[in-house]
């Protein structure tokens, strides 16, 4: 009988494997976020863990990690770890299930889904979310309503496109937004969005959020919209991608970086800005325009820093191409053609046309996205409904490649873009 994998065996048989223990940190239900552990037990003694990281206010699973068969020394010392940075309480484990379920549901009432890992392997060291689980109550957001807290590592385009879903799912004036903390201005915590400076200050402070007509504060925005340039017209293709090519016509000013033409592409397309990026004129074996954060991942050569060099330096001429390399594992490379040097002066970006459903990030390049097509056309394929959870496809719904909306990448850029 072949072995199965550790992701495999998660998902067939740790529901089978007796529960441990369950640990949360204290003070969770207060603060609204939530650091689940669920350990399960094998009969070799050994342990597999499921850690949920659950913002009970708003995005519902944020992070998922799984160890698989550790011995229970591994185990102890993880979960010191984990006690030496906070407070941990043991918990029965209904109280730990509905907790990150309650998190999963309230964050899918506005459009948010679990952490992938989540959905394609973490979710499996919980039992099927069913009746036989006794209901906890759990509160979740903030009177009913979602709360985004900005996180230290929510940066500026993370928090917009989070704000920009709640303005679309729970609309103007339904949901609040608190500023991430400053330590060193605990008066400065709060962003408010509610320009009436003569608002009853006894008032739930919360309640300052609730008004959208100033969006997230961001200088480096604001400095970009204070000027106008020539607008850029390109055209931007993703390699080897075909039935249906995946492209994005797109304008850019001539005055922005290379850093916001990179935070451009990976909204047109829809990529998470998770990965390094690099420009260059002929891919790999050119010299590259990189973040100089992620210097260290190139080994010797010149290389030019993004955010300190405009497009104007490097397009000169209509029909010029050039490279953008996203996922140094993935390897998604976009062909960039200047079609046009506009003569009216633009301060903003916009989309004006496209074509094709970006590949989900991670699937394996070219190969592993023509593979998850294949796969997700054929319902009768072994890896179909593994595949398709895995993509975060709900039961009714198909991969379609062809899809893409350009009202809607046209409403994240005027978000992200704005005058703030």
């Amino acid at each position: 009988m072949p072995m199965l994998s550790p992701e495999n065996y998660i998902r067939q048989r740790a529901r089978n494997l007796p529960i441990f223990e369950c640990w949360v940190n204290t003070g969770w239900s207060e603060g609204g976020l939530a650091h689940v552990f669920v350990a399960r037990n094998h009969s070799n003694g050994n342990i597999t863990l499921g850690i949920y990281l659950v913002d009970l206010k708003c995005l519902g699973v944020k992070d998922a990690a799984w160890r698989f068969n550790i011995p229970e020394s591994e185990y102890r010392e993880l979960l010191q770890y984990s006690k030496d940075t906070m407070e941990l309480e043991p918990i029965q484990y209904s109280l730990a299930h509905n907790i990150v379920f309650a998190g999963v549901e309230f964050a899918d009432e506005y459009g948010f889904k679990p952490h992938r890992d989540f959905s394609s392997i973490v979710q499996f060291i919980l039992e099927e979310d069913s009746d036989e689980i006794e209901l906890i109550d759990i509160e979740c957001g903030n009177e009913g309503k979602p709360l985004f807290i900005q996180g230290p590592y929510d940066d500026h385009a993370k928090t917009a496109r989070i704000l920009a879903q709640l303005e679309k799912t729970a609309g103007p004036g339904n949901y609040f937004f608190i500023n991430g903390i400053d330590p060193d201005d605990e008066e400065d915590d709060f962003d408010e969005f509610d320009e009436d400076e003569d608002e009853n200050e006894n008032e739930n402070e919360h309640e300052k959020f609730t008004d959208l007509d100033i969006k997230v504060e961001n200088k480096h925005v604001k400095k970009l919209l204070q000027k106008t340039s020539p607008g850029f017209q390109f055209k931007i293709q993703l390699e080897g991608i075909e039935d249906p090519p995946v492209w994005r016509r797109i304008v850019v000013p001539s005055h922005y970086s290379f850093l916001d033409f990179s935070f451009i592409i990976n909204n047109v397309f829809d990529w998470w800005e998770e990965h390094l990026f690099l420009f260059s004129p002929k891919g790999w074996n050119s010299y590259p325009i990189i973040q100089m954060d992620d210097e260290d991942s190139f080994d010797g050569g010149e290389v030019l820093d993004a955010d300190d060099t405009h497009l104007s330096d490097i397009f000169k001429n209509e029909n010029q191409k050039f490279t953008y390399i996203y996922d140094f594992g993935d390897d998604w490379t976009h062909e960039i053609v200047l079609e046009k040097i506009l003569p009216e002066l633009v301060n903003m970006p916009d989309c004006l046309d496209g074509e094709g459903q970006c590949p989900p990030e991670d699937c394996g390049g070219e190969p592993g996205y023509a593979n998850l097509k294949s796969v997700l056309s054929d319902p009768s394929d072994p890896e179909y409904a593994e595949l398709k959870e895995w993509v975060d496809l709900e039961e009714d719904e198909e991969w379609d490649p062809h899809k893409f909306d350009l009202d809607e990448v046209r409403e994240i850029l005027k978000y992200l873009f704005s005058t703030i």
